[in-house]
């Protein structure tokens, strides 16, 4: 299975293209603001796509919540109670 990344570095690898977009059209004593956006967004883009990759096992989030909900509602158990009827008290 192949790993990908997902879509919170992904989302801060667009976010470092816009702020560098945006570089040239800001005022030249606000410069500093797409440069500091982007550089977060860098910081930020690494360091989740590197931990996505550096985990192991499955990387969808669904085969792991499958493979819990059939384990834990094995025996028909679910964590909670009911919600009372409507009206009564």
């Amino acid at each position: 299975m192949a790993r990908t990344i997902g879509r919170r570095a992904f989302f801060f690898a667009v976010t470092v293209v816009v702020s560098l977009l945006l570089y040239y059209p800001t005022p030249a004593e606000f410069r500093w603001v797409p440069i500091l956006t982007a550089s977060l967004g860098a910081f930020w883009a690494v360091a989740l796509a590197a931990e996505e990759l550096s985990r192991p096992g499955p990387t969808s989030r669904q085969g792991l919540r499958g493979e819990r909900a059939r384990s834990d509602l094995a025996g028909g158990a679910t964590p909670f109670d009911p919600p009372p009827p409507p009206g009564g008290g």
